[in-house]
């Protein structure tokens, strides 16, 4: 098996969503300075800074927390499609060709790709409507995943269309997932988030694979 790495670098220079608490890294030991025989560090950071998933509890008091996600749906055949639209927020008609019946897992790739390390944040992000969320959800989509840093747009729409996804409290949504490399099609996806107890979501290492000489 080939694999992508599709998980964005957890680095200082990065932006996180405004307000939220940015990713820092403390150095507390070096080797060699002040008798230290090992190297140290600790961070400090959001749950949803970088490539994270999004549990339902983070939009329902009753949800799923993190630890308490379905690995066979972390763990599974996706489907990575790419939408062509520059502006606005991702309707069905941009969906409907590209996503069968029964597709569980789903990365959708946008020009949010083209921006995805830049080191500011960007609030006319694509995202999904409301619309194609309760569209997806119909189609079986369960395993939701986007090239920036909500599934939802940067307005009061955003809560709405978390709201919708975790309706059933059997969802997950994957954000800023890295897909620049990626082109479209079927793929093993490999999700793994921090085991962190009682959380809403967690940072997560994130793969994409195909079978060995099938990535071309």
């Amino acid at each position: 098996m080939n694999w992508i790495d599709i998980t964005l670098p957890m680095r200082e220079d990065y932006p996180c969503w405004p307000g939220d608490a940015p990713f820092q890294r403390r150095v507390n030991a070096v080797i060699g300075k002040e008798g230290a025989e090992f190297n140290l560090s600790s961070i400090c950071t959001s749950m949803h800074f970088g490539t994270h998933v999004d549990a339902p509890y983070h939009f329902r008091i009753d949800g799923k927390r993190v630890e308490e996600l379905d690995w066979n749906l972390l763990i599974g055949p996706c489907r990575v499609v790419e939408v062509e639209r520059v502006e606005g927020n991702i309707s069905i008609e941009d969906l409907k060709e590209k996503v069968p019946p029964d597709t569980v897992r789903l990365l959708v790739k946008t020009a949010n790709s083209r921006r995805i390390h830049d080191r500011e944040f960007h609030q006319d992000y694509i995202a999904f409507s409301p619309e194609s969320i309760r569209w997806l959800l119909g189609q079986g989509v369960r395993l939701l995943g986007i090239d920036y840093y909500s599934i939802g747009p940067f307005t009061s729409e955003g809560s709405l269309v978390h709201r919708l996804f975790f309706q059933n409290n059997d969802t997950v949504a994957l954000e800023a997932v890295d897909l620049t490399a990626v082109k479209p099609g079927e793929y093993q996806l490999i999700c793994l988030p921090l085991k962190v107890s009682g959380a809403d979501g967690a940072p997560a290492r994130v793969l994409l694979g195909k079978p060995a000489g099938s990535l071309t």
